[in-house]
């Protein structure tokens, strides 16, 4: 699909949730825990003349370090505080570049532990909006891996942690 084929709808502010065929899903961690946030999703408000696709494709490369591409649109407004937020589906398409100073660090993770770690933001409505995101992802994930997560996604996927139980 081209970029005016999506049926996002219209939102303050655009993202991305990244997934891997093998049940992760990407967060970031970012600076100084702005705003009370401690892990969250790409996303961020569109430049002059960006479309809601480019918009959210720029922010996650700037946010996680990754070049990526529109899979789906997750249905739904998700709001916080700031901004009402809509999001588009996403796969990397390859490794990790650098972060930029946004972003601490980033996470692959399972859902379960997603939830773990978002629950730290200390923002509530925040808070709220990410778990509400990742459940929704979740449902997208349970129903469409198989059909859009393509195989040579694979080749990229980071290898999955051997324990999630020391983190902080």
């Amino acid at each position: 699909m081209k970029n005016a084929d999506w049926p996002i709808s219209s939102a303050q502010a655009y993202g991305g949730v990244l997934l891997c065929r093998t049940g992760q899903v990407l967060l970031r961690e970012p600076a100084n825990h702005f705003d009370g946030y401690v892990w969250t999703f790409a996303k961020g408000r569109p430049d002059s003349g960006e479309t809601p696709e480019e918009t959210a494709l720029r922010e996650v490369k700037e946010e996680t370090g990754y070049t990526a591409e529109v899979v789906d649109v997750l249905p739904g407004i998700f709001h916080s505080g700031l901004s009402s937020n809509a999001y588009f589906v996403m796969r990397h398409l390859g490794p990790q570049g650098s972060l930029q100073w946004e972003t601490t660090s980033t996470r692959w993770v399972s859902f379960e532990v997603a939830a773990d770690l978002i629950s730290k933001t200390s923002n509530v409505k925040g808070r709220q909006r990410d778990l509400a995101v990742l459940a929704t992802a979740k449902n997208w994930f349970d129903t469409n891996q198989i059909s859009v997560l393509s195989d040579v996604e694979q080749d990229f996927a980071p290898p999955a942690p051997k324990s999630d139980k020391h983190i902080q």
